[in-house]
């Protein structure tokens, strides 16, 4: 992601001030926690647990935007709603089965992950418009990349050993996350819609479902097979999600 933003610099028209780096390095520290706290949630929890918590993203994103004030516009009624049916449509959409162990931990990591990026996303368009947004945004995900640095000596193994298929698959997810970053950063840095953003992203759920049951088989998952139920589960999860997004083209 970092290494998708280096020529941003490039295409300001203001030169690179104090302001620029500060509010950058601190909104990328926001930044590495949110992925930092992402990743170990994972570890210690299954996906279809920790997934429906950090649906709630939406949700602190509208509520720090009351809380701090910094930002221009407020948060309207139909967008509370379509706060609360995109969180229950993810839960929906990635519910348990009954066999699934509950992870504390993981639910507890997953809440700090949906917070620390609410609260990035949130802060996000009343900095970036304080000075250049290009150049804060090179900065938010240049230092990013540099405090990702400080976790290469707890990783496990060699990490400088090569990895033939797992290099390639890392390397391939890294480039549409690098497409993802570019496009969220100025959807919520150049025209200020944090809530409603989060909204659309929350239908990265909706997409998990239609991407496991359309390759599940071919890649093995278990996740592919699913019973009536679930099906009816995750539709409604779907439609409530849709719903949300609907509402959010109202304003």
């Amino acid at each position: 992601m970092s290494m998708c933003f280096l020529p941003y610099p490039f295409f300001a028209v203001d030169g690179i001030v104090r302001e620029d780096i500060q509010s950058g390095a601190a909104l990328g520290l926001l930044f590495f926690l949110g992925q930092f706290f992402c990743f170990l949630a994972l570890k210690n929890g299954e996906a279809s647990l920790i997934t429906p918590i950090m649906g709630s993203k939406p949700i602190f994103v509208a509520v720090f935007i009351l809380i701090h004030g910094l930002s221009d516009g407020q948060v309207s009624g139909k967008i509370w709603v379509a706060c609360g049916l995109s969180a229950l449509a993810v839960a929906l959409l990635c519910w348990p089965s009954r066999n699934s162990s509950l992870s504390w931990t993981g639910l507890s990591l997953a809440l700090a992950t949906a917070a620390s990026f609410g609260l990035l996303d949130s802060l996000v368009p009343h900095f970036t418009h304080q000075s250049n947004p290009v150049n804060v945004l090179f900065f938010v995900f240049g230092s990013v990349g540099l405090y990702s640095l400080f976790l290469i000596p707890y990783t496990e193994g060699n990490f400088l050993k090569p990895r033939q298929k797992a290099d390639i698959w890392m390397w391939a997810s890294a480039v549409p996350m690098g497409g993802q970053a570019i496009l969220m950063s100025m959807a919520i840095g150049f025209y200020q819609v944090p809530t409603e953003a989060n909204i659309f992203y929350a239908c990265r759920g909706l997409w998990a479902v239609l991407l496991i049951a359309w390759f599940g088989k071919k890649m093995l998952l278990t996740e592919s097979i699913l019973s009536p139920s679930t099906f009816i589960r995750r539709g409604i999860g779907a439609s409530l999600l849709l719903i949300g997004v609907w509402l959010t083209s109202l304003q």
